[in-house]
């Protein structure tokens, strides 16, 4: 009786606060035993964990997954930095320009960055 007595909230209606905390105890209950025995959902297994028979140690592997958008503006950098390339990009900027003649810098600079690598694979291949 203690325990029910210690749960009462509101004085003009102990049972039903008794009920309320009762029933909110019950489910805490619940919910924390659940979640000790159930997976985390959205985070991946440790592959290790699966594999420790295995000769091979995993400890200290990194593994990085980029999106193809940062691999992307990753190779336009190192094309844009590098010498051998700088008149095949001069050659495309002048394309681009020729193309579109009345279109602002910002869009052709824009227009440049997209279509550069295709063109570029394109003109390496042919020669």
């Amino acid at each position: 009786m203690k325990i029910l007595k210690g749960y009462v909230k509101n004085h003009y209606r102990p049972e039903a606060s008794m009920i309320e905390m009762y029933i909110v105890e019950e489910s805490i209950e619940f919910c924390s035993e659940y979640m000790s025995k159930a997976n985390p959902i959205g985070l991946p297994a440790n592959s290790w964990h699966y594999r420790r028979s295995t000769s091979k140690c995993l400890r200290g592997v990194n593994i990085v997954s980029k999106y193809r958008l940062e691999v992307l503006q990753t190779h336009l950098y190192i094309l844009n930095n590098t010498d051998e390339v700088i008149p095949y990009i001069e050659a495309h900027k002048a394309i681009v320009k020729a193309n579109n003649p009345r279109q602002a810098e910002k869009w052709i600079l824009m227009e440049h960055n997209r279509t550069l690598m295709p063109w570029f694979k394109d003109v390496v291949l042919k020669d």
